[in-house]
């Protein structure tokens, strides 16, 4: 079994995302695109599917950006593939919308086995959480160029929506001696 492309930026996006202050932090479709040498176009629409899901949180502007919505330890990696991946059939008798012209599906025991390897995988991917991804998450952040945390040093931090909610961005925060 293969997971799509699409899935396989789902979870970059979100394992980068984790990495930013904890899961806390912003980051930006450039940003993400640059550091895994991905596709923006696909990955806009990927993050466009994670935030209509509320998986993600987007906010407009030159301080914005995308961030999780739930702590990494609540997002399941099983619940992440289960919403971008439209098909688990390893084999055409195992998608009930194709009829299958197989002579011996109605007495074939494979379907079963297939089935139940496709649960046993599922089953594992729902223990793991986002948290569990990176197994050095320092280590991660340095490859992919994760810096110092949004907001430190006097930055503003922006305020992100909720999906459906309206945009708001922090002002700048004066620099008075």
């Amino acid at each position: 079994m293969r997971l799509t492309v699409r899935t396989d930026y789902a979870l970059r996006v979100l394992i980068y995302l984790s990495l930013q202050r904890g899961g806390e932090g912003i980051g930006t479709i450039d940003d993400i695109a640059d550091a895994y040498r991905i596709s923006r176009s696909h990955l806009k629409k990927v993050v466009n599917e994670l935030a209509q899901h509320g998986v993600l949180e987007t906010a407009r502007g030159r301080a914005g950006g995308v961030r999780l919505a739930r702590d990494p330890s609540r997002i399941s990696i099983g619940e992440i593939v289960r919403l971008v991946e439209k098909d688990f059939a390893v084999v055409e008798c195992h998608d009930a919308a194709v009829e299958s012209d197989c002579a011996i599906a109605q007495v074939c025991n494979l379907r079963r086995v297939l089935r139940r390897a496709v649960d046993a995988f599922m089953y594992e991917l729902d223990k793991a959480t986002l948290a569990d991804a990176a197994a050095a998450p320092s280590v991660v952040a340095s490859i992919l160029g994760i810096g110092p945390p949004a907001g430190a040093a006097g930055q503003a931090r922006p305020r992100v929506r909720k999906p459906g909610a309206a945009v708001t961005v922090d002002p700048p925060r004066s620099r008075r001696a």
